[in-house]
């Protein structure tokens, strides 16, 4: 379903109390309802597993205060500017992005509200889990970096993420190259050490102008709307099963927050753009390879129509820790548990590991030029090369 004049259903106001005891229930990642962490009493509430409304791409919503539910407001990090949507008197202790303690009330509006969102299925302690296990692989990560990323925060947080739908049709032009082979004239060295001339064949490209066009249809272009991760970071904890989207009601991120977008629809759709391009690009390089041998696509003019845009959230466990003064982070995939991030290298860990390796080797030359000699016990032999292949395989 698609509205072309988007209009935010506004959420009623929600104090999620619980019934029991009166204190603040937030969303439980395993059993998918509101849970008190005082008295464990759960709450279901509704979830609309509608299709996600797609709205023009040339019509912006309106800013509205309480677009993402009454019971929402949002803060700012002093530290390193990000805006976090929290709900009801939630608190942010620190930034989950730079670990920032000083975080303040921001009187912005939150902004466009999230269309739909898939909601965290890994619970803390299991993402804390996968934290652990990705850090242990890290062998070259200082000891006192590891210290200090186990004892950082973990928080769980939405991450905005835009999607685009579009026609696309492209005109291109380029080069079609067809293989042809000629007999040329070598100086080779024979068996004997002799040079001697020899006739080879050798490959040569014909080049002829080649055109057309080809049309495409995408359907849900993913844009994150962050800027303050890296964008080979975030994919390396993808992909995320956006079949499992279900429509955005403030419950959803009671107990985690979200980031509130950096990036606008224009913004994302122009980033949208590069993709669409070069898909567009490679299809007109398969078009020109059903009648050549190799393509070259030197110019190419994409118009899109039909262009639509959602907004969702997509949860992220994220750790941040600083080490000599640099901001290191960890993600762990809500959805699924996959873990990435980046850690500091000691260079001594490396160089043991450099010496090490340089050992092995020395104990395999050792042993191999004994053998040349007949001297060298076999089984001996193999359990220096299985340590050198245990080394260089880990």
């Amino acid at each position: 379903m698609s509205e072309s004049n988007p209009g935010r259903i506004n959420q009623k106001s929600q104090t999620f109390s619980c019934p029991s005891c009166g204190g603040r229930m937030i969303f439980d990642p395993e059993s998918q309802n509101l849970k008190c962490p005082y008295c464990d009493s759960e709450k279901p509430f509704a979830v609309s597993q509608r299709t996600p409304n797609e709205y023009d791409i040339r019509y912006a919503p309106p800013v509205q205060d309480n677009a993402w539910g009454d019971d929402t407001h949002t803060v700012r990090c002093n530290g390193c500017g990000a805006q976090i949507v929290l709900t009801g008197e939630t608190t942010a202790d620190f930034c989950p992005f730079c670990g920032a303690p000083h975080v303040l009330e921001d009187q912005s509006k939150s902004g466009i509200a999230p269309e739909s969102l898939i909601p965290f299925k890994i619970t803390k302690p299991v993402a804390v889990e996968a934290f652990r296990k990705w850090l242990k692989k890290k062998l070259f990560a200082p000891y006192k970096a590891k210290r200090m990323a186990v004892l950082g925060q973990i928080t769980g947080l939405y991450l905005p993420h835009w999607t685009y739908d579009a026609s696309s049709v492209s005109h291109y032009s380029g080069r079609a190259g067809h293989y042809y082979y000629v007999t040329v004239q070598r100086v080779v060295t024979g068996p004997d050490g002799k040079r001697r001339t020899q006739n080879v064949q050798e490959q040569r490209i014909r080049w002829s102008p080649a055109s057309g066009v080809v049309s495409n249809v995408f359907d849900d272009i993913l844009v994150v709307g962050s800027e303050r991760l890296p964008a080979k970071m975030l994919s390396s904890v993808q992909p995320f099963d956006l079949s499992r989207l279900v429509q955005y009601t403030p419950e959803f991120i009671s107990g985690f927050g979200c980031e509130k977008p950096v990036v606008d629809v224009q913004q994302g759709w122009e980033k949208a753009q590069k993709i669409i391009d070069r898909e567009m690009t490679r299809l007109a390089e398969r078009d020109i390879l059903t009648h050549a041998d190799v393509a070259e696509v030197t110019h190419l003019s994409t118009e899109n129509s039909d262009v639509r845009y959602k907004l969702l959230l997509l949860p992220m466990y994220l750790s941040a820790f600083t080490y000599k003064n640099k901001l290191y982070h960890v993600l762990v995939n809500g959805q699924t548990g996959k873990a990435n991030g980046k850690s500091p290298i000691s260079p001594w860990r490396v160089l043991v590991a450099v010496l090490l390796g340089l050992a092995v080797l020395a104990g395999v030359l050792y042993l191999y030029m004994k053998h040349q000699n007949s001297q060298i016990d076999m089984n001996e032999y193999h359990f220096y090369f299985s340590m050198i292949k245990d080394y260089l395989a880990g």
